[in-house]
């Protein structure tokens, strides 16, 4: 979840209404009553929405306020620590790109990965490992200023 402006409440309340197993069926009516209406987040909008899928209302605004607020907020620090603060956001191999780019460039990056990626397995890293090994274990844990 990026854009804490306008992303927040909405995060908290797909927390909330997951805790009641309805996570898919919340997301679904955040784009639909939400996004593609007049990007109406607001507490009220969110309240509705909750209400029509049946939550339990009380759990739904105490979850919302406690746990799920400190979930959204854990979620937008691990993301800021690796870049991503808005959107669109791609990582390729957990290279970090930011912003909408030109298919050249994700070319580019796509085959210098691909290359390094072939050239490892070459020396002996399972295929099936390599991800886990190169991005996951070895790769960057946080985005390193820019020079």
């Amino acid at each position: 979840m990026v854009h804490p402006q306008t992303a927040t409440l909405p995060a908290q309340a797909s927390c909330a209404a997951h805790k009641q197993g309805k996570f898919l069926e919340m997301e679904k009516l955040i784009w639909e009553k939400g996004y593609d209406a007049g990007r109406n987040f607001s507490q009220d909008n969110l309240d509705k929405m909750a209400t029509e899928l049946a939550l339990n209302m009380d759990k739904f605004k105490a979850d919302m306020k406690g746990e799920c607020t400190q979930i959204v907020r854990k979620d937008q620090r691990e993301l800021a620590q690796v870049g991503a603060r808005g959107t669109p956001a791609f990582f390729i191999n957990g290279r970090f790109l930011s912003g909408a780019r030109p298919i050249d460039h994700f070319k580019k990056i796509i085959d210098e990965e691909l290359k390094k990626a072939n050239e490892r397995v070459e020396k002996g890293t399972p295929v099936e490992k390599y991800y886990d090994e190169w991005v996951l274990k070895k790769g960057l844990k946080k985005l390193e200023p820019q020079k």
